[in-house]
């Protein structure tokens, strides 16, 4: 049963022993109880049937460590609040009584974790002043993009990472296939022992001018923690910008069964920022690395230390390092380990 119904309740049975027992005196607190049992809910009803309760932000994506700044208003009718408690944020109660009828707060907030986070809903709670009756006006909830933060890449780093990377041009001199000739190509790329074997016109399929020899690879098979998690994907987000400023990299994400180009114009950068932001940690293991014939392969991994070996040349980058293997350099709270006689990559 309600309050409301309660105290009606009671003023009725006032009136009742009143009338029961000749007590006059009796029926002013029982009408009272009868008359505030039915005023307080239409006033709280009313009230809360013109209010009107907005939640925005300055920003629906931004990186991590990066202010927020929340905006509620609140607006009722012509009728005021017989009494409120304004909640800007869930778990968070300020005393709210708006005198106008437009009713303005602005609160900061810090995005410490990457991912899609709800915002609200703000809330206005109406009642009256003796809380007989109490009703609760919601803003929608809004979403929130927090991206990876991005580290600079400092001069230890840099000095260690030199000489894995080379230029556009050099790429684009590197044959990676045949395929049928296209109209408009130039002569001198046509394979012409094909073309004498088979009579048909093969051209040289060059490797992508945007394809630089470094390939970054994310693993987010059982991440050691959460924490570690958004530690690999920061590192991630921050040698990816230090190589496409270099000319470009490939980034190969969790789901992906090909890598994705990213040039020195960033052109592709904001949505594969986003897909950095969304990633969640993975109970399937990678079944295999992008290795391509003389590529150098930045593995990003927050996984805890044994199981597979990678072998080639490249790099471990994880927020936990292979006990014993010297630390190259570190970003992001991540250590750089070079795996060139072949490491262990994550837990099987």
């Amino acid at each position: 049963m309600s309050r409301a119904r309660q105290i009606g309740a009671y003023g009725a049975a006032l009136c009742a022993l009143a009338a029961l027992l000749a007590a006059p005196e009796l029926y002013v607190p029982g009408l009272a109880l009868l008359l505030a049992a039915a005023v307080a809910p239409a006033w709280v009803i009313l009230a809360a049937r013109a209010a009107e309760v907005k939640l925005s932000v300055t920003a629906a994506t931004l990186s991590e460590g990066e202010p927020l700044q929340l905006t509620v208003s609140v607006s009722r009718g012509w009728l005021p609040f017989p009494g409120s408690a304004f909640t800007p944020w869930p778990g968070w109660e300020l005393p709210a009584r708006p005198v106008h009828r437009h009713d303005e707060r602005t609160v900061s907030a810090i995005a410490s974790h990457r991912g899609l986070q709800r915002i609200g809903p703000a809330s206005v709670q109406i009642s009256d002043p003796f809380r007989i009756f109490t009703r609760v006006v919601s803003s929608p909830t809004l979403e929130v993009l927090v991206l990876p933060r991005v580290h600079p890449v400092r001069l230890p780093a840099r000095g260690r990472l030199a000489g894995q990377t080379r230029s556009l041009r050099e790429a684009a001199l590197e044959f990676d296939s045949l395929r049928p000739y296209v109209a408009g190509t130039p002569a001198s790329r046509i394979h012409w022992p094909t073309v004498a074997r088979t009579g048909a016109l093969i051209e040289r399929r060059l490797a992508a001018e945007a394809d630089p020899r470094i390939v970054v690879v994310i693993d987010a098979y059982r991440p050691h923690s959460e924490e570690a998690l958004d530690e690999a994907l920061r590192a991630a987000a921050s040698l990816c910008l230090h190589f496409a400023a270099l000319g470009g990299c490939l980034l190969m994400l969790p789901d992906d069964r090909r890598p994705s180009v990213l040039g020195p114009e960033l052109i592709g950068w904001p949505a594969l920022h986003t897909r950095l932001a969304l990633i969640e940690p993975s109970t399937q293991p990678r079944r295999e690395l992008y290795l391509s014939r003389g590529r150098t392969i930045v593995y990003v991994t927050a996984a805890a230390t044994g199981g597979r070996w990678l072998t080639g040349r490249g790099w471990r980058v994880s927020p936990c390092p292979v006990p014993g293997r010297p630390v190259a350099f570190a970003i992001a709270g991540c250590s750089g380990q070079s795996y060139g006689e072949g490491v262990q990559a994550g837990a099987p």
